[in-house]
């Protein structure tokens, strides 16, 4: 069976409060073997909002959300009821994989919002270079998901602005995909894109104002509502819509960035929210792209390839293109036939709509 072609559900419990931590111990009493799988980081993170004694064992993922690490892991740990995921998207991705293998039950408690990763029951493949390779889609769905605004609100602003972006492209990506009579008439499908639709709505009505929240350290109701868009809401769009739901021409970009050196350091979401301009550059949606630029520089997305600190701009770019239509399969959602000068093409018109924004926020005295 196809897993990514079916109506899938989500998690069993899904609870995005300030105080969600504190359910955790509750939530494991079912469970006789129960093991964490985090990052450094992400641990140190969490213990500031669980002030208890870890009680589990707790293994470290190398970083990568590859099949070798999720191998290891479900060496380490042997046997297990619960697998508690604490951390970003890689970290929780590897933990759904050691769950599969172990086939236990598991809970994400994300530490940054950069992805949808701890709603969805699937998971991005790196190796151990952190070039992309794929995706696994996953038999068991969360136990739990505990959103804690709490521990996310002194979460990396960075990975916030990322999350904002890859959610973003959730209904550009979405509407972008080729289909036929049957599929647009098809209910679940209307009804993950209709979550599609409401997740960019809400990002460009609140995001700025979430942003700020984090600024200050605050929890305001922006910030809570692009949280819920971010893990939960988007997290639905694929599970209803299935291939209709899912990432291309975005996702593309960022998967052939993978193979670019030193891109590793940029979060997923970053790099997607740059692939969405390229995106509806090759759908000629310029008028589009020039509405997303100063929403782009407002909340600090990369909008241009320079800004990623490139050697040689113009051989990425070749790298982009080849990538995009040598190994990539995104594209191919969106169009039957294209080359790596149509890719090219695209990558060049994002950069000069990019530098025509910048000149006409300039002052006629800057610009002198």
């Amino acid at each position: 069976m196809d897993l990514g072609k079916i109506v899938r559900g989500g998690p069993s419990q899904y609870l995005c409060s300030e105080d969600a931590i504190c359910h955790l111990d509750e939530l494991t009493v079912p469970f006789a073997s129960v093991h964490i799988i985090t990052g450094k980081k992400s641990f140190t993170a969490f213990q500031t909002v669980y002030q208890k004694e870890i009680k589990w064992p707790v293994h470290h993922y190398d970083g990568t959300s590859s099949h070798e690490d999720m191998d290891r892991l479900t060496r380490e740990i042997g046997q297990a009821d619960l697998i508690i995921a604490i951390g970003g998207g890689r970290v929780l991705d590897t933990a759904k994989g050691v769950n599969h293998r172990l086939r236990a039950q598991y809970i994400c408690i994300p530490t940054v919002l950069g992805t949808c990763s701890a709603y969805t029951p699937l998971a991005i493949i790196y190796n151990q270079k952190h070039e992309h390779v794929g995706r696994d889609h996953f038999q068991e769905t969360a136990y739990a998901v505990l959103v804690d605004l709490s521990l996310l609100i002194d979460s990396p602003k960075d990975y916030y602005i990322a999350g904002i972006g890859d959610t973003l492209a959730k209904w550009y990506e979405a509407e972008a995909i080729q289909k036929d009579e049957s599929q647009q008439n098809d209910p679940f499908v209307s009804l993950g894109l209709s979550a599609a639709l409401q997740t960019k709505k809400l990002l460009l009505q609140y995001s700025e104002e979430a942003v700020t929240s984090m600024e200050r350290h605050q929890i305001s109701p922006a910030f809570r509502i692009v949280s819920d868009v971010i893990v939960g809401i988007s997290g639905t769009v694929g599970s209803f819509a299935r291939d209709y739901g899912r990432a291309s021409g975005a996702h593309a970009i960022h998967n052939a960035m993978s193979k670019i050196q030193g891109m590793s350091r940029y979060q997923h979401g970053i790099k997607v929210a740059y692939g969405l301009l390229v995106l509806l550059a090759t759908l000629g949606q310029h008028a589009e792209v020039r509405k997303l630029l100063p929403f782009y520089r407002r909340i600090g997305l990369i909008d241009a390839l320079e800004q990623f600190r490139l050697k040689n701009v113009n051989e990425e770019k070749q790298i982009l293109a080849k990538e995009c239509v040598e190994t990539e399969i995104g594209f191919r959602f969106v169009f039957k036939t294209f080359d790596e000068a149509f890719i090219l093409n695209a990558l060049n018109k994002v950069e000069a709509l990019a530098n025509e924004s910048s000149d006409a926020t300039l002052t006629p005295q800057s610009r002198s």
